[in-house]
């Protein structure tokens, strides 16, 4: 016929809004979950060098128990991490976001907004991808984040705003449920 069955998923990020995401969604609709994620993600994303490296420990349990978990290719081997089977490394993009200036987009929710992309995910919200300067996460032990952060936040826009072109290009779409933030001016809410 000819209609195409709308695929759903969240990604949940760590900012505060977090604590909004609905964790009573339908069992068809899937997550995807960063770094140090509050629950347990369908799909796991960490390009982050400091979690990769540094906390291979306190993120194990999240990447083992990901269908899959997307892992930065910069760090192939570091530790055994790697040695999971559900993991795929990601690296700079040669398809749909070969404009990127970095594969990570200095975000991981940009590279899980690449993954759902191609996973034929047709509609993503985003809850906890609270874009401000100060980078607050929904709890307090969540580690601090980069220097820079204006110039960082500048690049993520930038890829953000790529992921939304390449997303309409293709009549998907991308609704963001965080707080209020320069994005409302790049995804719809």
């Amino acid at each position: 016929y000819g209609v195409e069955m709308t695929r759903t998923c969240f990604i949940i990020g760590n900012g505060p809004s977090f604590l909004r995401a609905p964790m009573d969604y339908p069992e068809d609709v899937q997550t995807f979950g960063m770094n140090y994620a509050g629950f347990q993600p369908d799909y796991y994303v960490c390009i982050d060098s400091d979690v990769i490296v540094k906390s291979a420990d306190k993120i194990k349990p999240l990447v083992v128990g990901a269908k899959v978990a997307f892992l930065s290719g910069l760090h192939f081997g570091a530790n055994d991490l790697y040695d999971c089977a559900n993991v795929r490394l990601v690296d700079k993009d040669t398809q749909s976001f070969k404009a990127e200036t970095f594969m990570s987009g200095f975000t991981a929710a940009y590279v899980a907004l690449k993954m759902a992309y191609y996973m034929g995910y047709t509609e993503v919200h985003l809850y906890g991808i609270d874009h401000s300067l100060d980078w607050a996460h929904y709890r307090k032990d969540y580690p601090a984040g980069a220097s820079d952060r204006a110039r960082r936040m500048g690049v993520m826009e930038w890829h953000y705003q790529l992921a939304a072109n390449v997303y309409a290009s293709a009549g998907r779409r991308i609704i963001n449920h965080s707080n209020p933030s320069k994005l409302d001016a790049i995804f719809a809410r």
